[in-house]
């Protein structure tokens, strides 16, 4: 697994073949949040499954023209897991002051996504609206638990 946008740290994209010809895409892009009186960094993830590298661009960043791609992919759960080991794998290379959320469009994505929370993903809700599933970088949460203990 390559990442496709080379030239910028703050945004990644990845992209598998899958067995119908489609292609499943899974970008990540950085903000700078404030939580707790403290900077962390916000990686957000967010997948999609079509034929065409210009059309999942298209989605992502929501077509100049104002008309909103619709995600009409046919992979089915091949292109689901393939973008859940995607996730899995970025979710190793957070650094300890960054978490990744995956954001969904619509209730068909959430009730997906919903899967997360069985790999140690949690529910994250602004103004008691559920609007992410995120994480941290499990690998720093066992070295926290391991020093708590030799203490």
């Amino acid at each position: 697994m390559r990442d496709l946008v080379k030239t910028r740290k703050s945004q990644v994209r990845y992209s598998e073949k899958l067995h119908n010809g489609q292609s499943v895409h899974v970008y990540f892009w950085r903000e700078k949040e404030f939580v707790s009186d403290r900077v962390v960094y916000v990686w957000n993830a967010a997948a999609i499954i079509t034929d065409s590298r210009r059309k999942a661009n298209k989605w992502k960043n929501r077509s100049p023209k104002g008309v909103k791609e619709k995600a009409t992919g046919k992979g089915g759960l091949e292109g689901l897991r393939k973008a859940l080991h995607i996730i899995l794998d970025f979710r190793l290379r957070l650094k300890p002051n960054e978490y990744l959320f995956v954001v969904f469009d619509d209730e068909k994505r959430k009730n997906a996504y919903r899967w997360l929370e069985r790999y140690g993903f949690m529910e994250f809700h602004k103004n008691g609206k559920l609007v992410a599933y995120g994480t941290f970088n499990p690998l720093y949460s066992q070295w926290a638990q391991e020093e708590q203990r030799e203490q």
